[in-house]
């Protein structure tokens, strides 16, 4: 899998793929007989099972049921200063929830679902959130939030009306991104 890489396979493509038939099959490339490719699959699905390889759904943006084809990204800057005092005012009386970076990334999933449900464009989704992470090590920005879109704005719209808004926020740099080579991208497959 790490040779094909950026290329993402399921079960059939991996089994398929050059790189894999290079190492495990005859060696010249040619398809395994029906015999072998049983084997290679028991031995796959015992990988999975073992959980050595492990399967994830991913909506695959491109295709004419999903339409979220373009990746975007949401560098999200957070005052730290504020989050600090929120934070020793909580411990005094450690009611509700601890002041966190965590928790922002809480508060934008939990508003990311609200506002796809409430901006559903004639039944489909407007964005998808693909990952949010908290970054160390960067003075630019402390949360980095991926996201799939078919239409730039929508993904402007959600960052100014979910992201902006929520407590400590400081600031956010909205990116398109124009190529990827990595997960999740599946137009390699």
């Amino acid at each position: 899998m790490a040779a094909e890489f950026p290329t993402l396979h399921d079960r059939e493509s991996l089994l398929a793929s050059p790189e894999f038939l290079a190492r495990f099959g005859k060696g010249d490339g040619t398809p395994l007989e029906d015999g072998e490719q049983r084997s290679a699959t028991k031995a796959l699905n015992r990988l999975i099972a073992d959980g050595g390889v492990a399967e994830v759904l991913w909506p695959r943006g491109h295709s004419s049921k999903v339409q979220l084809p373009e990746q975007g990204l949401i560098a999200v800057s957070v005052n730290l200063g504020t989050l600090r005092e929120e934070r020793l005012a909580w411990e005094v009386s450690r009611e509700g929830p601890e002041p966190s970076q965590e928790r922002i990334v809480q508060e934008v999933i939990a508003r990311s679902r609200t506002w796809i449900a409430d901006n559903l464009e004639n039944g489909q989704l407007p964005i998808l959130l693909t990952n949010a992470s908290i970054i160390h090590g960067s003075n630019a920005f402390d949360i980095l939030i991926t996201a799939s879109y078919r239409n730039p704005y929508a993904l402007l719209r959600y960052t100014r009306e979910v992201v902006q808004i929520i407590n400590h926020v400081a600031g956010t740099h909205t990116m398109l991104v124009a190529q990827s080579y990595g997960f999740p991208d599946f137009s390699l497959t």
